[in-house]
Order: structure tokens, then sequence, then C-alpha cells
């Protein structure tokens, strides 16, 4: 017992005083253990237990312990073989046990007494219950991965698990995706160890070669408290070690259609399911497709000293075109005869999309002794997009698009593994990632206006803005582990850690690249009849917003974030129970270092409609004058400093938390067969900081400035405010007036956050059954429960969303508007009349600045139920899939901004009504079947199937006007008209093949040919605006509305079956 303690209380003791980084979650490592027996079952001590296997260097050796038992430790997964040797019994041996990441095998041997030397081979199916964790998790070979028709990447791997729905169009570049529940962020990626989250947007930082993974184990509900950083999934990567032998791969995949395609003497190998008659008559594209697709890889791995060193590279490139099926130089041309000097010849043009992606990799496995191993990678990859993916869409001209220049993302992993005993284990890790993300504004639209038009719905003259990030993440780890097998009654796996970890979110947030580059919008209700009056053409009132920014290389913003976590956990095993119990402390916080910023009041021009006499006199006169107005504004709680005054901004943190995750789960070995499980688990989670969501306090490179421009003299031009600024002479009595509606609030000492704000976290209840239902096949039920907390969303901290608040003269803050919605049928007086009351923020009312909190009522629930399956490649065929059925219901939205907390879900009163409903991402059956079946001739025929509802929506009022002299600060507002999820867009259904023929070489290895068919049913959708989205003159008499000009719009098409060719020759 005195032995015992010795052991143990260090282990509870490193829990809280290890440190270490980026994450002791996402093992690299399995465990084999098993138990030898007589044949009376009765245990057998000091049997000489032998392990050895192409994924490791040499052979070791274990005595079993008093109760028989044997444990080899931090085992890299692949297949291994066991040899059991006792005098006076048969020696036992046993091959192709699977060990798998993450995983604890185990096995019984039985050793029957023999008179002389005598050996037993036994091959047997590995077990495929798990029935000492309630973790949810699925395994992926690298053969069941390489099998398959889907992307060869890892997002590929992640739209294949159960629940998945991939994020919002436009978003492909990030590779996000929601997973059961959890919002697009929520995934944590690793590789090596390596956290690849990007440590501002937490996407997936780097495209991942499959062809370097070993095994990716995939942890999806009762995740252990080594576990943090995400509430729904771990996606963890093992990637290959070499060997002993040396041994490589060459691999080659092309596709190509159309006029892009690199090698037309081979036929066009997709086929569009609409004619050109059908896209002429709907005045769309073709649907996208890959034009031109190559991709071509090559490893190497094996020996520099064997059993000792090995080494395992990579190197691939791709490349691809497609063509951009969304058309906006369509609406470009119903515009252009207005002012064809508006726009650069290009506009007019269709231009389509490209992409070239290098990646490389370099991994070292190094046995420095018998007891301790280390592992080094090195990563790298680099992306060029000539046009970026997330700056095109329907409504973006050539001229608003920007460029990814060369985007490079260098990352590297170092393990440490220290194995004590067959019992003990240490692990040491640390990794750093380094991104360079450049989006850059083209060099000859710099000085150009961005311009949109209302009418048209479209984009011109110059992108948004520039943005050249670094961003960085340095973190090490340290875990002790420890079994033991007769403590209090029971064994246990007793694991213990902590993570230290830092972030680095670095911008340049720029307009231009020369000084005084253009940093102006200009707004057009309509451009073709020059209308000017963008908020409302009958008041003349316009609208005036620049982005207050220098060029490229004057001003760098700085977010970052800190932290420190411990962790202890324990698997209890009594008989047939195993309870897992953990709890996570985590102390993080985000920081912003101390920074300058120069005077932005020089710049080349003024506003677009700014009076031609004025821009004589100073193109800079009137943002001058705006700029005294703001400092004499009594409205603006701070206005000693505005957006473009020079300004220093002390070091200060943004936010800070301190959180403790508990997590238990109960595992239940029903016959006590290790085939049937029955599991429960509770665990909270906490969401992590990340620099993205905690940066909007950021001062240095603040956001837009807005006004409402009220054309007083009715001249079409911006002139001079006749009251506002305190010098003389910027104003004008026969002038215009200007309303500052948005801005960020330069006080140094401002929080952005409520200093009550807490940390967001899930509470997830999950129960099911797992069974093995045949060899090598599992089979498992689960419901599902997720409630997310503390969810963290914008406020308007000076007016609120209170429709009833009054401010101290007892005055309505928010004045209300009772009007009566005609419906779906466009009529008054029928049955599908309903009466909304909205509010208009009154004219005295302080100017909104927005705080973020985390409200009451804010909610996301998720309940599901899961049937899962999974077959190890056996008798000639495998079978991977999942079918759920859930529900994910809130009013806060989980898409790539409702992650952050940035809606306008609290912004004002208008915004809660029919806020509950589905969330944007809820698909109530959703569908995935992968499957390989292998013929004679080594053809193999692999399937991928996927069915899923379609996604909710619910009709809207885009604006509903208030009457003249209302009285409100704005003069209309807009709301949702029904419930998310009140209609849904049609089912979406798809299946994907593969069809493989492989050669022997013999000496030469394996040769492999593929050929891959996509959307073989040839599924297609049309995006069809079904929103009517109208505007309401309720009043007027008699009442008006009218529709969006864009309702019954055909905006694009899909349908699209196609073929890759491919090719696999191992050596």
């Amino acid at each position: 017992m005195k032995k015992i303690s010795l052991i143990i209380i260090p282990i509870i003791l490193g829990s809280i005083i290890l440190v270490n980084s980026a994450f002791g979650q996402g093992r690299q490592t399995g465990t084999l253990a098993g138990t030898v027996l007589d044949p009376e079952n009765n245990p057998l001590p000091g049997v000489t237990v032998t392990l050895s296997g192409p994924a490791m260097m040499g052979e070791t050796s274990y005595l079993t312990s008093e109760t028989g038992k044997f444990r080899f430790v931090a085992l890299n997964p692949g297949d291994y073989n066991l040899k059991v040797e006792l005098p006076g019994f048969k020696t036992y041996i046993r091959k192709g046990i699977r060990v798998s990441v993450g995983k604890v095998t185990e096995i019984e041997v039985i050793l029957e007494p023999a008179p002389v030397s005598e050996e037993v081979t036994v091959i047997a199916a590995s077990p495929v219950i798990d029935v000492e964790s309630a973790k949810i998790s699925i395994n992926y070979g690298a053969d069941f991965l390489l099998s398959l028709p889907q992307s060869r990447d890892l997002f590929g791997i992640q739209q294949s698990l159960p629940g998945t729905v991939e994020a919002e169009a436009g978003r492909e570049y990030t590779r996000m995706s929601s997973i059961l529940g959890g919002h697009l962020r929520s995934i944590l990626y690793q590789i090596d160890g390596a956290i690849m989250n990007d440590p501002t947007t937490l996407y997936v930082s780097a495209n991942i070669n499959v062809d370097t993974f070993e095994e990716v184990e995939v942890s999806l509900g009762a995740l252990p408290a080594d576990v943090g950083l995400t509430d729904t999934a771990v996606i963890n990567v093992v990637t290959k070690s070499g060997g002993n032998n040396f041994s490589g791969s060459l691999s080659g995949y092309y596709t190509g259609t159309g006029d892009l395609r690199s090698f037309k003497f081979i036929p066009s190998l997709s086929q569009s399911m609409w004619s050109q008659e059908q896209l002429k008559s709907m005045g769309v594209s073709a649907p996208s497709t890959y034009n031109d697709y190559l991709d071509g890889s090559a490893s190497l791995g094996g020996p520099i000293i064997r059993d000792r060193l090995w080494f395992f590279s990579n190197a691939r490139y791709m490349a691809w075109k497609q063509t951009n099926p969304a058309t906006p130089e369509n609406r470009i041309k119903q515009i252009y005869s207005a002012n064809p000097a508006a726009f650069d010849p290009r506009d007019l043009e269709h231009y389509d999309l490209s992409e070239q992606n290098w990646l490389a990799f370099l991994k070292l496995t190094f046995q420095i002794s018998r007891k301790i191993r280390y592992m080094g990678m090195l990563h790298f990859n680099m992306v060029n997009q000539p046009i970026f993916t997330l700056r095109v869409g329907s409504s973006y001209a050539w001229s608003y698009t920007a460029l990814n220049d060369h985007e490079k993302v260098y990352t590297t992993s170092h393990h440490l593994n220290w194995v004590l005993s067959q019992n003990t284990f240490v692990e040491i890790v640390g990794n750093y990632v380094n991104r360079h993300f450049p989006n850059l504004m083209r060099r000859e639209t710099a000085n150009n206006y961005t311009q949109y038009d209302r009418e048209a719905n479209v984009y011109w003259g110059n992108t948004s803005i520039t943005d050249d990030y670094y961003r960085k993440r340095a973190g090490v780890s340290v875990s002790l582990t420890h079994f033991e097998d007769s403590w209090l009654g029971a064994s246990h796996e007793i694991k213990s850690g902590g993570e230290w970890e830092d972030t680095f979110y670095i911008r340049d947030r720029c307009r231009g690249y020369e000084p005084g580059d253009n940093p102006y919008y200009t707004y057009w209700y309509s451009f073709a009849t020059q209308n000017k009056y963008y908020y409302d053409p009958k008041n003349k009132i316009g609208r005036l917003l620049i982005q207050p920014f220098a060029h490229l290389g004057v001003i760098t913003g700085e977010d970052n974030t800190r932290r420190f976590s411990g962790y202890f956990q324990d698997s209890i095993i009594i008989k047939r129970l195993a309870v897992n119990i953990g709890l996570r402390l985590d102390y993080s916080y985000a920081y912003e270092p101390e920074k300058h910023r120069p005077q932005l009041l020089n710049y080349k021009v003024g506003p677009q409609f700014l009076n031609p006499i004025l821009a004589q006199i100073d193109p800079n006169i009137l943002l001058k004058a705006l700029n005294d107005q703001y400092h004499h504004d009594p409205t603006i709680e701070y206005n000693q400093v505005s957006p473009l005054d020079e300004h220093h901004i002390p070091y200060r943190k943004t936010v800070e938390f301190t959180t403790l995750s508990p997590r238990i789960g109960f595992v239940y070995d029903l016959f006590g067969n290790g085939k049937t499980a029955i599991k429960l688990s509770l665990a909270r989670y906490y969401e992590p900081i990340w620099s993205g969501k905690y940066n909007a306090p950021q001062l240095i490179s603040a956001g837009s400035m807005n006004w409402y421009w009220y054309d007083l003299n009715g001249n079409g031009y911006m002139d001079l405010p006749r009251s506002g600024p305190a010098d003389p002479k910027y104003i004008d009595p026969n002038g215009d007036n200007y309303v500052l509606t948005s801005y960020v609030v330069q006080d140094p000492n401002i929080k952005y956050y409520s200093d009550d704000i807490k940390c967001p976290y899930m509470n997830e209840f999950i129960v099911g059954i797992e069974h093995e239902l045949m060899k090598d096949f599992r089979l498992g039920i689960q419901f599902l429960y997720k409630q997310n907390k503390n969810i963290t969303e914008d406020i308007d901290a000076a007016n609120g969303y209170d429709p009833n608040k009054k401010d101290e003269q007892g005055r309505p803050i928010w004045l209300p508007y009772t009007f009566v919605d005609p419906g779906w049928d466009g009529k008054w007086g029928t049955s599908d009349d309903k009466q909304f009351t909205v509010y208009g923020l009154a004219s005295y009312a302080p100017t909104p600045y927005f705080l973020g909190a985390n409200p009451p009522g804010c909610k996301r629930e998720y309940k599901g139920f899961i049937l899962s399956f999974q077959k190890r490649m056996s008798n000639r065929w495998q079978l991977s899939g999942s079918i759920v059925y859930s529900a994910f219901t809130g009013t806060a939205n989980h898409n790539y901004g409702g992650a952050e907390g940035e809606t306008a879900l609290y912004d004002d009163p208008n915004s809660l009504i029919n806020a509950d409903g589905r969330i944007r991402y809820d698909r109530p059956l959703n569908i995935k079947i992968l499957g390989t079946y292998i013929l004679p001739l080594d053809i193999a025929v692999s399937a991928y199937f996927n069915y899923r509802s379609g996604s909710p929506w619910a009709r809207t009022i885009e604006r509903v006007y208030f009457p003249p002299g209302f009285g409100a600060r704005v003069s209309y507002v807009g709301i949702q008209a029904e419930p998310v999820g009140t209609r849904r867009t049609p089912s979406e259904a798809w299946l994907d093949m593969r069809l493989e023929k492989s050669f022997n070489l013999r000496n030469l290895g394996r040769l492999s040919l593929y050929l891959d068919l996509f959307n073989v049913t040839g599924s297609t959708s049309i995006n069809i605006n079904q929103n009517p989205n109208i505007r309401v003159y309720y009043y007027q008499t008699p009442p008006t509305y009218t529709v969006d000009s864009t309702y019954g719009r055909i905006n694009s098409v899909t349908g699209v079956r196609s073929a890759r060719f491919g090719l696999r020759w191992n050596f």
C-alpha cells in the first residue's frame, strides 16, 4: 500500500503542479494490455510477454504481474505481434493485433500446459468495442481513407462524420463545418499533437495532406479532461513514421472539363446536368466544377539507423481552376451605361477562380534509449489565389475582389515519450504554428472608391480592405499516465498534466499602398438613375462611410492570448463497470500590447459626392468638419479622440476567464464478454478564448465610421454641416446635416465586454449502447443533448434592447410603431395578415455603441439520435456510416459571425421578433454511408452516399418605414416575419463512387488505378431568392409596399456529374 501511495499521490499533485502548453489532448499513441491465465482461469505471474511489429523499433518484453497482467504503453498505431512464454506451457503467438490511437486494446491469453516446447499461433480479431471509455469516437486507418472517393484532405474526412454540415456558401476556403450541435469554430484539429486551428478564427489553418496520415481518431462526445479548447469534436491526426524498410509512393489525380483544362486531348470529365438552353433561360452560369484539377504527391520513408532512427517525408502539389458560377458582370452591364468611366473594363468580363497549393512534410522518429523515444515533425503549406475565394460572389465585380498572395503556414511538433515502466509513462510535447495570410487589394484599384448599388445589388471600384495577417501559436504540454491494477479494489488509468499556450494575432488592416489612398465607400440607391440617396430617396437621405485606415505598413494591430491549464482524470474499472472521472482547470486571457496610431486626415480624395467646390479647397475638408463635430458631440461618451486622430493605446487585457470543467462517464460491459457496452456521460466544456472573437476593442485600426447624410439643400452634393463643428470654417448655414450612426469608441480604458462577462460553455449529456454485431463490426446508438450557456452577443450598451426602456427624463428610448404585415399573399385584409410592433431609436437617444455581454435568453440547444456503424476491412469489405435525427434550436445563430457573437440579435428590440427557431445548420435527418467491396482480380468498388434535410429559413421584412416626423434616429427598421425553420429548402442527396484496379509488380511494388465518379445520380438544385423581403410604407393611405428587386431571381444552379482519374504506386 505504501508503494502504491508513493505513485498515486505524486500523480494527483501533478495535476496541479505540472505546467505545459499546446495540448496534452490528442494523444498520438495507444496501449495494449491483457491478462495471462491458465486453462482454469487462474492468473499466471512471471510470464514473459514480448511485443513486436512494423510500427515499433525492435521489440519490447515485460513480465506479467502477480495478477497475470501485462501492458505496453505509448505505442504507435498499427498492427502488432505478441509472443507469450512460460516454461511448462505452450508458447502463445498472436498476430495482427490492432492498436488504435487514444484507446486501450484489451486481450486475454490462455496458456496451455505442454511437457515439451511447442508454439501455438493465433490470428484473432481485435476488439471493436471500448469497454473502458465513455467517449464517442471513430478511427479511420490510412487504407480506409485512401480507398474512398472524396477530397484528399482533412475537410473530406470531416464531412464524413455524423451530423456534419459545411459552412455557408462563400466560406469554402475556411473548410469549416458544424458537427452535432457545435458552432463552426468548435472543432479541434491536431496533427502529431500540434494544434492546427488558426488562433484568430479557429478554423483549420492549413491544408493537411492525407498521404501522410497513418490514422485519424475523431472524438465526438464524452471528451476526457485532458481535452480542452472544444465542446464538439477533436480530429486527431497521427502521421506516418517510416520503418525498418524503405517504402514510398507516387500518386497523381486529374480531372478537367471545358476550355480551362490542361489536357485537352482528354475528353471532358464532367457533365453539367443543365443544358445551355436551360441556363440561358434562367440567366445563370453553368454550375461550379473543377475545370482543371492536378494533384501529384510523392512519399518516401525508411530507416536512417535500423531500430533507432526512422524518417518519413512527403511533397505534394495541387492546382485547380474553376468556373465561377456567379455572374456579377451581368449586374454591372445593367448599370454600365449610366457612367462607363466608373468601371474597370474587367468588371464587364466574367472572372474564374484558380489556386496553387504546395505542401511538404518531414518526420523523424528516434529511439534514444529503450525507454525514451523522440518524434519531430515539420509541415509546410503555401497557397496562392489570384482571386481570393472569400471575396467573390454574385454581387462582387472583378474590381471588388482581392488577392490571397502566397499564404504560408509552418507547423512543427516535437514529442518526447519516456516509458518509466510498463505501467507509467511521461509525454512532453512542444509545438509551433506560424501563418502569414496576406489578403491584399489590387494595386491598380487602390485609390478607387468602393461602390455599391442597392438596386442592382453589386459592388465594384475597389475591394473593402487589405488585411495582412500574421498568426502564431506556441505551446508546451506535459502529462503523466499511470496504470494501477489493484488499488482500492479497482484498476485505474490515471493521467494528469498541464499546458501552456500563447497565440499571436498581428494584422495590418489598411486601405491602399501609398500615403493617402482612398478610404471611402460610395452607396447608391440607384446607380442607373444616379440616385445618391441610399437610405431614403423620398427624404433625400444618403450614406457616408469611411474605413479610417492608413496604407500598408503603417499601423499594425495586435491581439494575443495566453492560457495555462491543468487536469486530472482517472478511468476506474471495477469488474464490468468502468467509471471515467476528470476535472480540468483553465486560466486564460486575451490582451493587446501597447500601440500607437498617427493622425488619419490627409487622404488624396474626399467622398465621391463631395461638393466639387469644397474638393478644390481641400478634399479632406468634410472629414475634418465631421471630426470636429465628433469632438463636440455630447452624445458621444468619449469624444476627446476620434478614430481619425493620432492615438496612443496602452497595454490591456480584454477578457480573463478561470474555468473548471467536470467530466464523468460510465461504461457497463453488459454481458462481460467485451462485446456490448452501455455508456452514459455528463460533461461541461468551456469555449476557448480566441483573438478573432475578443479583439473587438481593438482601437489601433478601428472599424468603419458611418453617417446618415441629410441633403437639406437638395443639391445632390455633400456640403459642410449646418451645425455640429465648433470651428466656424467647418459650418455652412445652407449646407447639410450628418448623423453619426456607428463608430468605434476610442476611450483607451473602454471595455468592449461587460465587467461581469462570463465564459460561454456547453453542458452535454449522452447515453447509448454499442454492440459488436459480428466480427470487426461495431454498431452504436446514442442520444445526445447539448445546451449552450453564457453565449456572448453584442448589445447596445447605451440604449439596450428592452422596448420599454426610458431615459433619465422619462422619455421612451425606443419609439413603438405598429403596422400590419400583408403576409405571403401581399394583400391587406386577408387571413394571413399579422400585426407587429416595431421600434425606432429615439432621435434624442445616445449614439449606439456595442458591448459584449451574456444576454439572458440567448440560447442554443441540440437534441439528436445517432445510429453509427463501422466495420474494419475483413472478408473483402469495409463499412462506416451514420444516421442522425436531430433538432437544433435557439435564438443565437452559430454560423461564422454568430460564433464570434457578432450578430444583430440583441442590437435592438426588433432583432428579437421571431428570433427563437431552428438554427442555420439544423438538418433533421442526416445520413452518411461509406464502404468498399473487393471483387475478384483485385478490383475494388467504393461508394460514399450522403442525404440530408434542407436548410431552414424564414420570410423577412427588409424595411418598415416610419412616418415623417416620427422622431426616430433612423427612417426604417427590419424584422423577421416568422421564426426560422417555418420554411426549409429542398433536401439533398448524392452518391460518389470509386472503381479501383490494383496490380502486383513483384519486386517493384503495387500499382493501383482509380476512376472516381462524383454525383453519380445526377443530383441538382436551383438557388432561387424565395424571400419577397418587402419594404412597407404602412403610414401611407392606403398602405403600400415594394417587393425586393431580387425576389424570384435565380441566383445559381448546382448539378455536375464528373470523373477523376488517379493512380498510386506503392513500393
